[in-house]
C-alpha cells in the first residue's frame, strides 16, 4: 500500500523517476514530488529543482522503495543536521540512534543468557 510520504519510483519509458508521494487523489492517482531521474542502461541522472517537480502517475505503476535506514545512513544524517544547525532534527536522529543501540544490546543480552542456561 502506498501512503503519503513514501519514497517511490516509477518507470517512464527508458528511465526511473524517484521521489516521494505528495498526494493521492480519490481516483487513486499518485502525485509524486520528483527528486531525480535515473536513465536505464546509463549512469546519467537528472535532479529536479523545486519548481515543476510534481508528476501524476497511476498507482499501479508506483513501486515503493525500502524505507529502512542503516547505522551509516543515520550517522550521515546526524552530520547533516549538525552542519545545518537543525537542533530538532539532530535530537530526533540521536534519539533514534540510541534506540537502535539499546535494542541491539538487549537482544545480545538475551542470547547470552540463553546460551549460558
Amino acid at each position: 500500500m502506498i501512503n503519503v510520504g513514501d519514497w517511490v519510483r516509477v518507470k517512464v519509458n527508458e528511465r526511473y523517476v524517484y521521489g516521494y508521494v505528495d498526494y493521492i487523489s480519490e481516483s487513486e492517482n499518485v502525485y509524486l514530488r520528483k527528486v531525480y531521474t535515473e536513465f536505464i542502461n546509463s549512469d546519467e541522472k537528472y535532479f529536479y529543482g523545486y519548481r515543476n517537480n510534481l508528476g501524476m502517475f497511476e498507482v499501479y505503476r508506483i513501486e515503493k522503495l525500502d524505507q529502512s535506514i542503516s547505522d551509516d545512513d543515520l550517522n550521515i544524517l546526524i552530520d547533516i543536521a549538525l552542519d545545518t544547525n537543525d537542533r530538532e532534527w539532530f535530537l530526533e536522529l540521536t534519539k533514534r540512534m540510541e534506540g537502535i543501540k539499546r535494542n541491539g544490546s538487549e537482544r545480545s543480552g538475551r542470547k547470552a543468557k540463553e546460551v549460558s542456561n
